[in-house]
């Protein structure tokens, strides 16, 4: 997809959910919508049906509800710091989760603490982790496997819970059916038992894979020590991306080692270079 189209896009869910979270927050409409604080648990939403219920600590819980055909996701820990969140939105993908989850009452009333995406099928959802808050809600909703998607525009819905689901209705059905005891991707392997404050995976050989997609597995772990970040990025059965791989290794002294099929790069980074940092290693 091409830079404009993808912007475009990203500016028209911007809006839809925007339209909504208004509409959310000040009652009116079609339904009548009422939201004010209330206590961390799922019960506090006050939605009727089943909520998500999910484990959402790593990417490698974000991918155990995506659907087979995913080819690439991320996860950032917002809470972790200022600076964290700020490269992330200049050096990833744009998402609503990350641009505005910062920002109280742009998306709910609390901040989002921690946000994911996950892309499918040309598609995306988001994954939000957010305190609950009270939502009273008596307008449509459309059920799926006893969840309920409450629509924003004629194809873009919510899902409540921890985490929140939003995106286009269609792609949260494939996520619903994930979590409702369906397969979900097993073809990213590099991130098993990972942990880091910001995550990426990318499958290689897919269109606009990072580097060209020479490689069968891309995997991005970023960790926040305070004065520095560190860096630690793998890839399986590295091919045709090895000349900009080794490039990256000497643009951020990075140390550079393969085992086993599996070429590493790990070291520390100014903390004022890891934008630029993620945009070189998530580069088609």
């Amino acid at each position: 997809m091409k830079q404009k189209e993808a912007f475009a896009i990203f500016v028209g869910a911007i809006m839809v959910l925007s339209a909504f979270a208004g509409f959310a927050f000040r009652g009116g409409g079609e339904g009548n919508v009422t939201i004010k604080q209330a206590p961390t648990s799922l019960d506090a939403f006050g939605m009727q049906g089943r909520l998500v219920d999910w484990n959402f600590n790593s990417l490698e819980d974000v991918l155990k509800m995506s659907p087979e055909s995913t080819v690439s996701a991320y996860w950032v820990n917002l809470d972790r710091s200022d600076d964290l969140t700020d490269s992330a939105k200049g050096g990833l993908p744009r998402s609503y989760g990350l641009e505005f989850g910062d920002k109280p009452g742009q998306l709910y009333p609390n901040n989002v603490q921690k946000m994911a995406v996950s892309y499918f099928n040309g598609s995306y959802v988001e994954f939000h982790w957010v305190n609950p808050f009270q939502i009273g809600y008596d307008g449509l909703v459309v059920p799926y496997q006893d969840y309920m998607i409450i629509p924003s525009s004629a194809n873009m819905g919510l899902v409540v819970g921890k985490p929140i689901l939003f995106g286009p209705q269609a792609s949260l059905s494939g996520v619903i059916d994930v979590i409702s005891g369906g397969l979900p991707t097993d073809r990213f392997t590099l991130l098993v038992g990972q942990k880091a404050d910001l995550q990426a995976a990318y499958l290689g050989g897919v269109a606009n894979a990072p580097l060209g997609g020479g490689y069968k597995e891309f995997y991005l772990g970023v960790s926040d020590l305070g004065s520095e970040y560190l860096l630690d990025a793998k890839y399986l059965d590295l091919g045709a991306s090895e000349g900009k791989v080794n490039d990256l290794s000497s643009k951020f002294g990075l140390n550079a080692t393969t085992e086993f099929g599996v070429t590493e790069l790990e070291g520390t980074i100014d903390r004022a270079r890891l934008k630029d940092a993620l945009k070189s290693f998530t580069a088609p």
